[in-house]
């Protein structure tokens, strides 16, 4: 039998390495000397753009909506935007380097070397009718990582995974695959290709394999030494990610407010839910094709002659205030945006309500497609000016306004557009609009569908002057230019899918999708208060963050409608995250170096933590450990449970809830977490940028709080711009290095002089060393002048969690400052608690 990887002819041309075997051609070429590309062609000419597949089944998971918005795979948007403009040299006949990169081909086999060390043996392809596979192995065993949002996973190791859409949002589906992985031995596959594929990883000693149903097979190789390294070279051939806007750093509200209708009902009516007013009512939807209830629902009810049907399944037992002769409802009210029909009955009282409860909101989506629409005009023109109304008044109270969509975003005819058809283009101009949110509706075939949308969409936005702040699913390698990635629909009330989204988030991370979000609670069930504030602690310290409101057993409102203790504990994590947001933004603004916000606990080189999967815990930046409770065990009738175990890095940690210190290099075991409890770590040398707490966007002050840990030296970088339009691209932004010295018993905090274009008004700033009970002296400077500053013990200046813990040291506060000026505080003789105790 003929071996089809025996190479009969090779020659270096143009700065390409061409080869041909005894069934096809290959070509190796270089973008730089760290990212080479190989293509490998069974005839015809060379490709130009990656395989789409034609006729593409839809896998709809079970859901009937998905893909009823639109469907068709177009080659419209890249996924590599890189070229390959570096020359390959010839070093011998069947041997090409670049750099400090070799490449040796023989026998069917591509041997790769970094300063003449081994990296990967890449086996040639082999094809099949169904498209092609190759396998890479190297002389230990790597650890993978990549491939998406794979639900739940982390570490690919011993797996087997799709790289396709599933539509299917609980652990073991794939979200947003991306046809990317890599390894810790420094050196990742990207595949350029719209097909359909399978990475298996569960025979390492004898290679991983990757395979897609693609005649060409169109592979680029990453090659660094540092896992940021790695993503980073995702970016240079796909594209830096989107800098998100600022409002998108606060919590979002998402619901339909201009499609359905509330009916009085007796308290205890099933689905009752208590309004202003002191009334109970029950939400209904009408019958419509658009909104996929056309079918049996019981509980149907008829108003006026409309049919309509309880917005939730299971709606039991009902009882009417004011029933007709047959036993219906005589009126019942419409949603609106503006509140024309009932005030309490529309998006602008979501506002009022919270603003009069203090919880936090950056951002409100009125509308989710589904028959909503966003007004109850007569006219498409009509319905954009209602629109353009709510978000003046949301805009009035440091809100910003979106919109989901259900299907396409351009009028059928643009000269004469109708009622009910979407008009992007105006919703921007003339409605104001900042945001979007994809749906499975529109975006649900994915491939080139997800992505070819959502770029024209950013697109959109960024002829507006706007920064895309566009939340999708269904995406691609790519897809971080333009977006956001959702973890798609999940169930409230439900541990488990509490830890499925921390391995969901870490996986799109280390994927370069590196914006990452989901909802709090779930979207449907939820009438668990305890599980619900389980997931909010924990994701008040990730950057994005929404409640999807509107097909739960109960509103989702952040807790908002929670009983005592978890609305008030709820509202002050709340509060928490707004004063993580300059530390949040920040991280997320440098991700496009490689580092994503949200990072595996083994990110700093723990060897120990990278041999471990763990999935259940991760670091927000290199310094905080986050840890959440994810389950029941230990559980107290007073909320209070155990963790059953946390691993901590090497090094030494303070930990958060307690402020007792921790040594790493070891696992915790039985961690008690009270209810108002988040296990929380911050490495000793931590510094980390704050403000004072705030309720919206608009709300925030300039005041900078930097928290510094004793003990250790770190550095972070706080980046500032305007937060919404594209300028930060041509420079205009701040940069400023924050830095901690630790030396003996003395600490230093730097923070140095801002650097760019955007010129930073000076601003209050306060420094607190937390766990910090004496000292022997102090000093500051600002510039090269002497600054008078206040210090004090006690207390941290500012704590939303102060009611339930007591996190003490030394604050410093140094008054107005100039940023353009260096300013120092050096601390000596720090004297520093082994333990405080827990209020």
């Amino acid at each position: 039998m003929e071996d089809p990887t025996q190479i009969i002819d090779q020659h270096l041309t143009e700065g390409a390495f061409y080869f041909t075997t005894t069934q096809w051609q290959g070509r190796l070429s270089a973008v730089n000397d760290h990212l080479l590309r190989l293509t490998v062609k069974q005839g015809g000419a060379w490709p130009t753009h990656p395989t789409i597949q034609a006729a593409l089944p839809v896998e709809k998971s079970g859901d009937e909506t998905v893909a009823t918005g639109g469907t068709g795979q177009a080659y419209r948007t890249p996924i590599i935007t890189a070229q390959e403009t570096t020359p390959l040299r010839a070093s011998q006949p069947d041997q090409v380097s670049v750099g400090a990169v070799k490449l040796d081909l023989t026998h069917g086999q591509l041997r790769l070397s970094r300063n003449d060390a081994p990296l990967v043996t890449i086996y040639l392809p082999t094809f099949s009718d169904s498209g092609w596979s190759l396998r890479l192995r190297t002389a230990t065993l790597p650890h993978y990582f990549g491939g998406g949002m794979q639900n739940g996973l982390v570490s690919l190791n011993d797996r087997l995974i799709a790289i396709a859409t599933e539509n299917r949002w609980t652990l073991g589906g794939v979200t947003s695959p991306v046809p990317f992985a890599w390894t810790t031995e420094g050196f990742g596959l990207l595949a350029n290709t719209f097909t359909k594929g399978a990475y298996d990883f569960s025979e390492l000693f004898r290679g991983a394999e990757f395979s897609h149903d693609d005649p060409v097979c169109d592979v680029y190789i990453v090659i660094g030494q540092t896992p940021a390294d790695m993503i980073r070279g995702y970016f240079e051939l796909t594209g830096k990610p989107v800098r998100l806007p600022r409002f998108s750093f606060y919590p979002g509200h998402f619901n339909a407010y201009n499609r359905d209708h509330w009916v009085a009902v007796t308290a205890e009516s099933a689905g009752a839910i208590q309004f202003e007013d002191g009334n109970w009512y029950k939400e209904y939807q009408p019958i419509s094709k658009e909104t996929f209830n056309t079918g049996f629902r019981r509980g149907t009810i008829t108003v006026a002659g409309q049919s309509l049907v309880p917005n939730v399944y299971g709606n039991g037992q009902v009882t009417f205030m004011d029933p007709d002769e047959n036993g219906m409802p005589r009126r019942s009210i419409r949603e609106t945006l503006n509140g024309e029909h009932d005030f309490q009955f529309s998006a602008r009282a979501v506002i009022e309500r919270y603003r009069k409860n203090g919880f936090a909101l950056g951002w409100l989506l009125p509308n989710d497609g589904y028959g909503a629409g966003y007004g109850q005009t007569s006219s498409l023109a009509g319905d954009l000016a209602n629109l353009r109304a709510f978000r003046d008044y949301a805009a009035s109270r440091g809100i910003a306004t979106g919109l989901w969509t259900q299907k396409t975003l351009t009028p059928a005819d643009p000269a004469h557009p109708q009622k009910g058809e979407r008009d992007l283009v105006r919703e921007l101009n003339e409605a104001g609009i900042t945001a979007l949110k994809t749906d499975v509706a529109w975006v649900g075939e994915g491939y080139t569908f997800g992505l070819n949308a959502t770029a024209e969409a950013g697109a959109a936005m960024s002829a507006c002057n706007r920064r895309p702040a566009i939340v999708t699913v269904d995406g691609w390698a790519g897809s971080q230019r333009d977006a956001l990635v959702w973890s798609g629909d999940q169930a409230g009330s439900n541990w488990a899918n509490l830890k499925t989204h921390i391995g969901s988030y870490l996986s799109a991370s280390l994927s370069g999708l590196v914006n990452v979000a989901s909802d709090v609670d779930g979207i449907y069930a939820g009438r668990d208060p305890l599980i619900a504030l389980r997931d909010l602690q924990w994701k008040a310290m990730t950057p994005h963050f929404f409640a999807m409101d509107g097909w739960g057993d109960v509103p989702k409102l952040l807790g908002q409608n929670a009983p005592a203790p978890y609305k008030t504990l709820a509202q002050a994590y709340l509060a928490l995250h707004t004063m993580l947001v300059p530390y949040l933004y920040s991280l997320a603004a440098l991700a496009e170096n490689g580092a994503p916000a949200l990072r595996p606990t083994w990110w700093t080189g723990d060897s120990d933590a990278l041999t471990q999967d763990l999935t259940d815990q991760f670091l927000v930046g290199d310094d905080l450990l986050v840890a959440p409770l994810l389950d029941a065990y230990g559980l107290q009738p007073s909320g209070a449970a155990k963790r059953a175990h946390i691993y901590l890095p090497a090094g030494s940690w303070l930990d958060l809830q307690t402020g007792r210190w921790q040594q790493g290099g070891r696992t915790l075991a039985d961690v008690p977490v009270p209810l108002a409890g988040l296990p929380t770590y911050l490495r000793a040398g931590a510094v980390i940028p704050l403000t004072l707490p705030h309720q919206n966007p608009a709300a925030v002050q300039p005041d900078l709080i930097v928290l510094a840990v004793p003990g250790g030296s770190q550095t972070t970088t706080l980046v500032e711009d305007d937060g919404a339009t594209l300028a930060y691209q041509t420079g205009d932004e701040a940069l400023i290095t924050l830095t901690t010295k630790a030396t003996a018993s003395d600490l230093s905090v730097t923070i140095a002089p801002s650097q760019g274009k955007r010129v930073v008004a000076p601003r209050p700033v306060t420094i607190f060393m937390p766990a910090v009970s004496g000292a022997a002296e102090l000093s500051a400077t600002l510039g090269d002048a002497l600054l008078a500053v206040h210090a004090a013990f006690g207390p941290a200046p500012v704590d939303p969690l102060s009611r339930w813990r007591t996190l003490s040291g030394l604050t410093i506060d140094c008054g107005v400052c100039d940023p353009a000026k260096r300013l120092t505080i050096t601390v000596a003789g720090l004297r520093v608690d082994a333990e405080s105790a827990l209020a």
